[in-house]
């Protein structure tokens, strides 16, 4: 499932606008406008020759070899750095970013804290590969702009793609930034704001780098995708509705509307996500934002949302909803004693 997902997928808070296999890459020169784009047993049989008189001799012994314990690995406590992903901390204990997720209970990994203090679980056997992905995914990067802000971080901010025949998640994409000679001067893997992006579907990105060096030319691409887990438990009966946006001032884009819960099955972990589109079809805004409470079925949530597009005019914008079906607890069968 950096999820990633400025300093930290924190990027999603500080833009106001933010939160396999290699596919595509792009490049474009910096500007402060958007530009397209995971012991085989033996056995020994003993021939024995019998003889007329068999003179019974003791067979050696062979002492059974005493189990060394093998001692309980300590979880690691780490505190999360400006820069940090959930996806890269993963990579770098071998472990997988669900098991980190479900180990300190994060629901929604863009919203990272620097300082926070999160338990890294001890590796499952085997640990997990170092490859991406085995089989390459066709999920590839369509577009991305960046710009160059008054404090001088770089706001790298795309759109992906998911064109295989199932539902992907855990999409990841590498930004870099190079300079003349090809040189890079800033890079970071930064997971997709969607958990699962659809067959078909699409899924905004974006990460802040602080004041990086001169570069010449951004690229990005996806390096890793794998296909949904059937146990992720998606909730496909959730929509957005009377959705709309306006500038709200000269800085900011308002996006508002309401989140409806058409199933029978209550929904949980619900979150929105908004993309910005410049009048070149450009990703010029990105924000994720968590629900504050589940969904019952038949009810709504409203949601606004405030972004700082890195242009304008805004010309279209995206809106997407997904969540997760809430366990159903079993009712107990109450037991009857005849009269």
């Amino acid at each position: 499932m950096t999820r990633g997902w400025q300093r930290t997928l924190l990027a999603t808070a500080f833009l106001g606008c933010l939160a396999a296999a290699v596919a595509c890459s792009s490049s474009v020169s910096p500007a402060p406008t958007p530009v397209g784009s995971r012991n085989t047993a033996s056995a020994t049989a003993v021939r024995r020759t019998a003889t007329d008189a068999p003179t019974w001799t003791p067979e050696p012994v062979t002492p059974t070899a005493t189990p060394t314990p093998t001692a309980t690995p300590t979880p690691i406590v780490y505190s999360i750095q400006a820069g940090d992903t959930l996806l890269a901390i993963a990579a770098r204990y071998n472990v997988s970013a669900s098991d980190i997720q479900e180990a300190n209970g994060i629901t929604d990994p863009t919203r990272l804290q620097i300082g926070q203090q999160i338990v890294i679980p001890a590796p499952s056997s085997g640990g997990i590969p170092n490859t991406p992905t085995p089989t390459p995914m066709p999920v590839h990067v369509v577009t991305f702009s960046q710009n160059r802000t008054a404090a001088n971080d770089v706001i790298v901010m795309g759109e992906l793609a998911n064109d295989s025949d199932r539902p992907v998640e855990e999409v990841t994409v590498l930004i870099e930034l190079r300079d003349q000679s090809g040189g890079i001067v800033a890079s970071t893997e930064t997971a997709a704001l969607r958990d699962v992006v659809e067959q078909g579907g699409r899924a905004p990105f974006g990460f802040v780098f602080t004041a990086p060096g001169a570069y010449k030319e951004v690229n990005c691409r996806v390096v890793r995708a794998v296909p949904s887990a059937p146990e992720r438990a998606v909730h496909h009966d959730l929509r957005v509705t009377e959705v709309s946006g306006r500038a709200a001032n000269d800085r900011t884009f308002v996006v508002l509307g309401k989140v409806r819960n058409d199933g029978t099955v209550t929904a949980t972990e619900i979150y929105v996500v908004a993309t910005l589109y410049g009048k070149d079809g450009t990703v010029i805004g990105v924000r994720r934002e968590p629900m504050s409470k589940d969904l019952e079925p038949d009810q709504y949530l409203p949601f606004q949302m405030s972004l700082v597009p890195i242009a304008w005019p805004v010309e279209n914008y995206a809106v997407f909803v997904e969540g997760r079906q809430a366990a159903v607890t079993p009712t107990p069968e109450t037991s009857q004693t005849p009269g």
